[in-house]
């Protein structure tokens, strides 16, 4: 959205003028012009959203048009929080980070599967042995 200085008119996009300045072929200058009275004294206006329902936010509002949209994204970011509680809490992520770690550490790419089969009982023997030299 634009803003016209010189009309006080509001626009979408500015009428495009290729100057020739008596030239017979290109590089021709481009011109970006108000399309009501065809001065280039305009500037760019931002446009803000709702960060609820996306609407346009009118001047003056901050990130929520209403009250009743920063109430209900209030709302939708406690649940969001709480499903992220849940998934992190749950006994399979936490496996699976386990795994990432390994992973990260050892410069390995075993699977899930793999990291069961060959690598967990070996960390648990292992677990064992330093356990068993510390009594």
């Amino acid at each position: 959205m634009y803003y016209c200085k010189d009309c006080n008119r509001k626009f979408n996009k500015p009428f495009l003028k290729n100057e020739h300045h008596t030239l017979g072929g290109p590089p021709f200058e481009k011109l970006y012009l108000c399309p009501f009275c065809k001065t280039t004294n305009f500037t760019e206006i931002e446009i803000h959203h709702c960060r609820c329902c996306g609407a346009r936010i009118i001047d003056g509002q901050d990130e929520f048009c209403s009250d009743k949209c920063k109430v209900r994204f209030e709302k939708l970011k406690r649940e969001e929080y709480k499903r992220k509680r849940q998934t992190e809490d749950n006994a399979v992520y936490k496996f699976m980070r386990e795994v990432e770690r390994y992973n990260k550490k050892h410069n390995t790419k075993y699977s899930y599967g793999q990291y069961v089969a060959l690598i967990k009982p070996r960390l648990k023997e292992t677990e064992k042995c330093k356990q068993k030299k510390n009594i």
